[in-house]
This record gives C-alpha cells, structure tokens and sequence, in this order.
C-alpha cells in the first residue's frame, strides 16, 4: 500500500513539472514591430567600403512588396538585391558606389514580423563612403492642391542639385524620399547645398515626370539646406547655448539624434499636390446602355471641328436628337425613328482634332459600331402576356417634403418633348377641402428629361399633385401612367441660416458653402464684409475658399513648365452645426 502510493506521488509530481515547460497559452498579443539587434557593417558607418550589408532583428521577419518598398537616396541604376535568412536581412550591391557620399536605405512598410505582421515602418540604413555622414533633412506635409486631403499612398519627394527647370523631366533626383499615409515625408541625410524640390506621383517608377496623368508639386524657388540658413530661420544669432547633435559617425545600430534643443538640421516645408492640365484630346469611352441612346464621352470638350456621321446604306436617312454636355466634352445622341432604334447594331463615323506626337494639330477618324442586345430573363420567356412599355415619370415621394425655395421637379426617363399643362392639378389642403392653386409649368433649361412646377408655397401647408396620362410627353410614343401624390412643404422655421465675415479679401474669392462634400451655392466675393447663406436646411455645413486670380469663375491646377502653381484653397476650420431658426455667425480671415 505504501509503496503504491508514494508511486502515484511521483507520478503526479512528473506531471505538475511537464506542465510547466513552455508558453503559456492565451497571454496578450504582441504589437512590437521587430527591432533591430545589429547590423554588419554597422548603421551610420563612415568610409564605407563592403560589397554587402547584413541587419540582424529580434525576430524572424517577412518582406513585403520590398522591390517597391525600398527607396535608396541618391538612387542607384540598378536596384541592390535583398534577401532574407531567418532574422538576417542581406542587401548585395550591383553597382560600384559613388564617392564621398552618404547613402540612405527607406525600407517603408517592408519589414513586419512573421507571427503578428507587425511593420516596422520606414526603417533607415544609412553610411557614407567618404570621411563625413552628411545629416541635414528636409521635412514637410504634402496635401492634395485642390482638396487640401493628405494623400494616403507614398508620393515621391525628389531633389536635384542641378537647379536646371528641365531636371524633373530629363534626369534622375540625387536624392529620394517619401511620404506617409499621413502626408508627413522627410528626406535625410543630405549634404549642405542649394536643391530644387519635387513631389511626383510616379506612375512609371522611373523617377521622372514624363507621363500626363502623374500628380506634381514643386517649390516655386531652389532651396538652401544648411545649419546658417535654419538659424536665420528660427532667429538664431549664436550657438553659445544651443547644444548641437552629436557626431553621427560614431553612433550605433541602436543609437538616435537625441532632442537637444531648435532642430538646426531640417529645413521645413509644405507641397502642394496636383495635376496638370490636359491637351490631350481622345474618346474616353461609349456605350448603348438603352437601345435609343448613344453615348460618347471625350477626354477634353469638343472644339468646333467635331463632326460625326451615322453609316447607313445609301438613301437611309436617320433622326435624333442631340445633347452635349455643360463643358462640351460628352454626346448623348437620342435616336428617335423606331427603324434604327431597333437596329442591335448602329455605325458612326467620328472626326475631331487631337495632338500628334510631334506636338502638331491633326485630325482624329474614329468609327464606333454601338450594340445593343435586348436582357431576357427566365421569367420573361415563360411569361405569354406582351408587356406594354411605359414612359417612366418620377416627381417628390409621397408624404414627402418639398422645400419652400425650390420648384417642384417632374423627371422622364427619355426627352420632354411636350407639357399639356392642363392635365395637371395641384392642389391646397388646408383642412378637408381641396382648393386648385395656381402654378408654372416650363422645361428645364439644363436637363432635357425634366420640368419644372412653380409654386408660391405656403409654409408647412398640405398639398396633393395629380397627373394625369399625357400631360408630359416624350420624343417617343409613350404614355405616362397617373400620379396622385400627397406631400407636405417645410415650415419657415425649419431653415436656419449663416452669417460669414470674410477678413483679408484682397482679390476674386469664391465662397463655396458645402454640405457632405457637396456644393450647396457658390458666391464671388470681392471685398471684405459679411456674407448671408439663408434658407439651410438643418445639418452640418463648411465653407471652401478659392482664390480665383485670375478671375474666371473655377479653380485652376498648375503647370509646371509655365511656373505657375495651382490656385490657393482654404476652408473653415471646422463644421458648422446649422440649427432650424436660428443664426449662425461665422467669421474667417483669409491668407494672404
């Protein structure tokens, strides 16, 4: 008996101890990015000489995208291998180094861990080849010209010693860096020198501007990068009791530029994000999405030489209607003869002016052939009863809200052709009696598929709209079915108002008031002085200021060649909470 027991205690005992040998399970998750343990040669050496670096990091590590990842500054002509063993990531040469230079690896977001995915983000591999680590920066914020969003992919930022205008379209930068999802960049290590400055959104990876769509930004004078000229900067005379960073070249893997007071090594800067504008004329796309509409769609608006004929066999003739767009740059072609309409193929023959490569004006052929193959569903097919097309007429919801401000819209499907007034009536219910009230009824000046129903709308008042067959009548031979809605206009203390002093109007402003990034109402603005928005409607509002220099009524991108940058933007800081009945003041002193 004893001897049995004392077997089951060490059996136990054995047990306790294996179930203490390795992790535990559950604990919390690791969100440390890898670090790094040492490098062979090491980080910020001087006199470099090897043919292959080695980074050693706490954990096994995976790279990610790292050909598009890893920025070298200055950039090299052949981009240097890397590979990955375990923990070990090995860079290999494939080009002699320059002398006398300090070289920089941004590996971006290509380093994370292998577990978790944890990035570590823009880790830097710097040396020199020569006596000296050069350690000035140049930092900034990017943002979009127009919208004045950051832009959330990595935009190239580029130097160039050679102050020439052509550098940016002819030559590689001497020094390379990029921008975070935040907008935040920063170019480090450079040598004292006067650069000029580039953002470029690269759609080839070449480092050159040569391609229409790219986005650009640029300073609009070379930039001075050294210690004197961030002093004059800040305001500083003398270095007695500022204390200077130390000496990079004997720093460590693990060692940073400790925070010593004014940063004297970065200069600092804001660039403005855009595209140029395009004079590159070509048809962007067509369709047939309805069997009676033919759709074309062009890069740029149409000038005067524009000219498009339909193939058809000889004597045919064909009707349409015609609708260009507000800026010129799209067609809609409504066939009206139901003989072609029904035709699954329809020939068009276009001729319009474009750019040839040697920058001359030529004319552009274009022949389009616009199918069109009726849908069948399953249920169609089994369905015996022939289905009777309809015109489709589309007006406010029913208990529905119309505003006391605007007009009441009635939408077609295809073309107004024609309004018989007296099929429609409208209706004031005040109590159970319906009185007719008496109303204006015309096409809309912009949109061929609409009118528009004028009313002196009384406030918070009852109404019924009833239209009956025919009053609206398309370019085709379709009727509408009835509408009988019943619907409600705001009270005037719904709406609210905002009062905006504008300060510093020193030129054309245009006043954009916005509401969920959408343009509400534009004014232009010449002088200082306080500004009414009424009528809101309760939700949040801001306001966008263009300054319009040269007075056309839009805002304008750059140009780079022409040395022109885009026209200044602004908003309010903020939104504005528009409450029903009440005003709302609002002040903004522009920027010079």
């Amino acid at each position: 008996m004893f001897r049995r027991s004392f077997c089951f205690l060490l059996f136990a005992g054995f047990c306790l101890g294996c179930a203490q040998v390795g992790s535990p399970s559950g604990g919390p998750r690791d969100k440390n990015p890898p670090q790094l343990l040492e490098s062979d040669p090491p980080n910020y050496s001087i006199r470099f000489e090897a043919k292959k670096i080695q980074i050693t990091f706490d954990e096994y590590i995976v790279l990610e995208s790292v050909n598009q990842e890893l920025i070298v500054s200055p950039p090299m002509e052949e981009q240097p291998e890397v590979k990955l063993r375990k923990k070990t990531l090995i860079i290999e040469f494939e080009e002699e180094l320059k002398e006398n230079t300090t070289y920089t690896f941004n590996f971006g977001n290509a380093i994370k861990d292998l577990h978790e995915g944890n990035k570590l983000q823009n880790f830097e591999y710097v040396f020199s080849t020569g006596d000296i680590l050069d350690s000035l920066s140049v930092k900034g914020t990017l943002r979009y010209a127009e919208t004045l969003k950051k832009p959330k992919e990595a935009i190239s930022i580029m130097l160039y010693s050679d102050l020439r205008d052509s550098v940016p379209l002819t030559e590689i930068p001497m020094y390379v860096g990029r921008s975070d999802d935040s907008g935040v960049f920063s170019v480090n290590n450079l040598r004292p020198g006067e650069y000029k400055v580039f953002a470029l959104k690269d759609g080839n990876n070449n480092f050159l501007f040569d391609l229409p769509s790219e986005e650009i930004a640029f300073l609009d004078t070379s930039l001075t990068v050294n210690t004197d000229f961030v002093m004059q900067l800040l305001g500083i005379e003398a270095l007695d009791s500022i204390a200077m960073p130390v000496d990079t070249s004997s720093r460590t893997a693990s060692d940073t530029i400790p925070d010593l007071g004014p940063d004297l090594t970065s200069v600092y800067i804001d660039l403005m994000l855009f595209t140029e504008p395009s004079d590159i004329q070509y048809l962007s796309d067509y369709m047939r999405e309805d069997r009676r509409k033919l759709l074309t769609v062009f890069a740029l608006p149409l000038s005067d030489s524009f000219q498009y004929d339909f193939l058809l066999e000889e004597g045919e003739e064909i009707s349409f209607l015609e609708d260009f767009s507000d800026l010129r740059d799209s067609l809609t072609l409504w066939v009206i003869d139901s003989l072609h309409y029904k035709k699954d193929s329809l020939w068009m023959a276009l001729k319009y002016t474009v750019k040839d490569t040697a920058e001359k004006y030529v004319s552009q052929h274009d022949t389009l052939i616009f199918t069109y193959k009726e849908q069948t569903s399953k249920k169609r097919k089994k369905s015996t009863s022939v289905s009777v097309e309809k015109l489709e007429l589309t007006t406010i919801r029913k208990r529905g809200f119309q505003d006391l401000h605007h007009k009441l819209g009635l939408t077609l499907n295809f073309p107004l052709e024609k309004i018989t007034d007296s099929l429609i009536s409208l209706y004031h219910i005040p109590d159970s009696v319906q009185l007719p009230v008496p109303f204006e009824v015309e096409a809309d000046s912009v949109l061929l598929n609409r009118a528009l129903l004028s009313v002196n709308w009384e406030s918070a008042a009852n109404y019924r709209l009833e239209i009956l067959p025919g009053a609206l009548a398309s370019i085709y031979p379709l009727e509408h079915d009835t509408i009988d809605v019943s619907f409600e206009t705001r009270d005037t203390e719904y709406y609210g108002q905002i009062l905006l002093k504008l300060t510093n109007v020193n030129h054309r402003v245009l006043v954009q008031l916005l509401s969920k990034q959408k343009v509400i109402s534009v004014r232009e603005v010449d002088a200082d002085g306080q500004y009414v928005f009424p009528n809101l409607s309760p939700r949040e509002y801001t306001f966008k200021f263009i300054h319009d220099l040269n007075e056309n009524g839009r805002w304008d991108t750059g140009e780079y060649l022409e040395k022109r940058q885009p026209e200044p933007v602004e908003f309010l800081p903020g939104n504005i909470e528009v409450r029903s009945n009440w005003d709302h003041d609002v002040s903004m002193i522009l920027q010079k």
